[in-house]
């Protein structure tokens, strides 16, 4: 049996989700290594909370507790799809799929690559792995944002699962107890058609083939190697329509997947996500105005053509930022957030985590929350209250040009608690330190 396993002692839990905090913030004299994490779990009646466990230094906590079922079971009927956009370094030429050749980098290249495998660009910008056992009819589906894990041919026991070349920054992780295999089948479609993520180092059931019932897990567990998209691509053979699907967890938990792929090119948290789930937005994503890595554009010109009225405009290293944007139907409202500040929450022991605070710049993450409708002056007609739905997404694409070209999702699902929290560390503001 397969399940998302808890913090504190490996127990089947529904979903759990965390927040790796980035190394160097907190007060002077404590500040944080890099490995510890906030962590919320199902049927949790506190709010997110520092755990006391760390990621890679021991044999424990959520994240070990879960991959551990799959490198310690033998059962001819549990599989697994490790994907990552970038790959470990400890691949060996039998972890990748059958669709994709394996390739390193020579003893000619730079030092900090020789040897090691070279990453295929095109797949989408997306990490995790999907688990599944046939026998008791149990999967699990972890999605998170650091690269190159989990490790492969290393003693676990070492391991632990979580590298210390991670800690440098932020980092988001939510793992969901499916209801049963079929879930998986269902998500790993939507990976395969959208995603198309770099998958490595599988591990299927005999029983698993392309002829099937399994076809889907099979199919994603193949590789892909997917072309160059650009805007002239979708010119040609068309945009690829995004998907939306709702799926459940273990306990019946309902979670919805919004995905594209590279073939869609558009704005992913703009055009997409706001406004499926028709809600103003919250995000916290990877953003850094590079050559190859700038802001959104259509016609060449940035998207949106009109900012919201409470934009404004931050500057990172002599680059310019923009932070509020409408959706192409000028409808909803992102609002891109600029800091993360924990003072309102606690560590394990109750304490509050003051002067816990770091800018986007130090952040990996990928995550949004809606905005209560109250704050754009939103109501229901029919009530003349106001509207909201606690969603809270976690994603794994950034608000980048060069990944509207890469295929990519998030993970929504309504959980006020957790909303509460999130809602309580992000920060919009002009100024980036």
């Amino acid at each position: 049996m397969l399940s998302a396993k808890s913090d504190l002692i490996s127990k089947n839990v529904d979903w759990w989700f965390m927040y790796k905090l980035p190394k160097g913030c907190g007060p002077q004299g404590n500040e944080s290594l890099g490995c510890e994490y906030l962590y919320f779990q199902s049927g949790q009646k506190t709010a997110l909370s520092l755990s006391e466990n760390k990621l890679g230094r021991g044999p424990q906590g959520a994240l070990f507790n879960t991959l551990q079922q799959l490198f310690e079971n033998q059962s001819p009927n549990v599989g697994w799809i490790h994907y990552n956009d970038e790959y470990p370094a400890s691949m060996q030429s039998s972890d990748f799929p059958a669709n994709v050749p394996a390739k390193f980098y020579s003893q000619n290249a730079r030092a900090s690559d020789r040897g090691k495998p070279i990453d295929h660009g095109h797949n989408g910008h997306c990490k995790g792995t999907l688990a599944f056992d046939l026998e008791s009819d149990t999967a699990f589906w972890l999605s998170h944002s650091t690269p190159r894990i989990p490790g492969l041919h290393l003693d676990n026991e070492q391991a632990f699962f979580y590298p210390d070349y991670a800690d440098q920054y932020a980092q988001t992780f939510i793992c969901i107890s499916l209801e049963n295999v079929a879930a998986a089948q269902a998500i790993a479609n939507v990976l395969q058609e959208q995603h198309q993520p770099q998958v490595f180092g599988c591990q299927l059931p005999s029983i698993i083939k392309e002829d099937s019932q399994y076809s889907e897990l099979w199919q994603l567990a193949q590789g892909s190697l997917p072309p160059a998209y650009s805007e002239k691509y979708t010119e040609k053979h068309g945009k690829k329509a995004p998907a939306d699907l709702t799926f459940k967890s273990k306990e019946g938990k309902s979670f919805r997947l919004l995905a594209k792929s590279g073939a869609w090119f558009d704005d992913f948290w703009i055009d997409l996500v706001g406004p499926t789930l028709e809600v103003d937005l919250r995000i916290e994503t990877w953003r850094r105005l590079t050559k190859t890595a700038v802001l959104p554009t259509k016609d060449g010109k940035d998207i949106p053509d009109d900012y919201g009225k409470q934009d404004f405009i931050t500057t990172y290293k002599g680059r310019e930022y923009h932070h509020e944007f409408k959706d192409l139907g000028d409808k909803e409202i992102i609002d891109e957030i600029t800091h993360i500040d924990l003072q309102m929450l606690k560590d394990h022991k109750g304490n509050m985590l003051s002067d816990y605070h770091w800018s986007y710049t130090k952040d990996h993450a990928k995550w949004a929350i809606s905005e209560e409708g109250i704050e754009r002056g939103k109501t229901n007609n029919e009530t003349d209250t106001p509207t909201h739905i606690s969603w809270v997404c976690i994603a794994d694409m950034n608000r980048m040009t060069s990944q509207e070209k890469r295929g990519g999702g998030a993970i929504c699902f309504n959980e006020p608690l957790l909303w509460q929290s999130l809602n309580e560390i992000e920060r919009i503001s002009g100024k980036i330190t």
